[in-house]
């Protein structure tokens, strides 16, 4: 008997292989793991380089921590000449938990890139570990476990535990960066980017740090909150952000207020603004950690490029998923939508 169920299950083997061979399907690569067991990066295989054009829009983006911008990893399109005259609306990013890598988000930021964008997002290069997704921060090592230090030295510095934390300032300064390039005849940027649109955005703490810029900046014209709100990870109360100094439109995004921590911080900011279009968008089972870590940044990634291209860009294609009150994420039965302004915009 065991020897007819082994002849079974080498047939069954044969007969999925000869299927997957007919539908060009190819085996799933073995994930490699990083040091904790996880797989690299965000699960989705194989690991490509930051150098690797990538993203589902038409210009393949690529990551890169530039010259003059040491706190932050850009985003953009890996042949910008494929942009002819498009330019490139600039967006700050803000990681979840204010974390110090700028490659945490990759998935996410590199398709909002691949649709013509200068993403730059706060953090230096981190180990590529940090790319496991939001939910998998890296615990510290303590004190004496193997890799944590050297003897009679200062501690080695842990790759995957970089030092510091995101901040307004250095946002701030992500922002200075992006209009300097532009300025610059030296910059492979000079006259491409579009400095009449600087889109601040994060999540969760980053997603504070965001409309606390927002509310500083003069500059900035636009602000993406995910799974955030006013308030959360600043330290101060929400009450105290006066975000009627806060120009454009903003977008607000959240998981379900069971599996999101920031559902409730998230609803009071959309109900404390209503001087810019806000459109405040709730999903059913979605939980904090989002679909950021999914190819393409998932569902999130979706919504994110496309509210750009309708906002920055005034595609009416765009426009489509988020006014009137048939837009396509207002008939998704999986979406909770309120909007103020929002279907007045052209």
């Amino acid at each position: 008997m065991r020897g007819r169920r082994s002849t079974i299950s080498i047939g069954c083997a044969v007969l999925l292989a000869t299927v997957a061979a007919a539908f060009g399907q190819q085996p799933t690569p073995t994930p490699a793991l990083d040091r904790r067991g996880k797989p690299l990066p965000f699960g989705v295989q194989p690991y490509f380089k930051p150098d690797v054009p990538l993203g589902s829009g038409p210009h393949k983006a690529i990551m890169a921590q530039e010259e003059g911008l040491p706190e932050q990893v850009a985003y953009y399109p890996a042949d910008l000449t494929t942009l002819g005259g498009k330019k490139l609306p600039i967006v700050v990013w803000g990681n979840g938990a204010c974390i110090n890598a700028g490659n945490r988000f990759r998935q996410f930021l590199t398709e909002i890139a691949s649709h013509g964008y200068l993403v730059v997002s706060g953090g230096s290069m981190a180990d590529k570990e940090f790319e496991v997704g939001p939910q998998e921060n890296p615990a510290p090592r303590p004190p004496g476990a193997p890799g944590s230090g050297q003897r009679g030295g200062p501690p080695a510095q842990d790759p995957a535990n970089p030092p510091g934390r995101v901040t307004v300032p250095v946002m701030k300064r992500a922002i200075d960066w992006a209009l300097e390039q532009n300025a610059s005849s030296a910059s492979r940027f000079h006259g491409r980017l579009d400095a009449s649109h600087v889109v601040v955005m994060g999540q969760s703490c980053g997603g504070g740090l965001a409309v606390q810029l927002a509310v500083e900046d003069s500059r900035v014209t636009g602000l993406g909150v995910w799974n955030s709100g006013a308030g959360l990870g600043s330290g101060a109360a929400n009450t105290s952000i006066p975000l009627e100094r806060i120009r454009g439109p903003v977008l607000i995004i959240t998981g379900s207020e069971s599996l999101d921590i920031a559902f409730g911080s998230g609803k009071n900011t959309f109900e404390r603004i209503s001087h810019v279009p806000v459109f405040y968008g709730w999903r059913d089972t979605m939980q904090h950690i989002g679909t950021y870590g999914a190819a393409n940044g998932g569902e999130l990634g979706q919504i994110a490029w496309q509210w750009l291209e309708w906002t920055t860009r005034s595609d009416q294609a765009s426009a489509k998923v988020f006014v009137g009150p048939s837009c396509s994420l207002c008939k998704d039965r999986a979406w909770h939508i309120s909007k103020k302004q929002v279907d007045k915009r052209s």
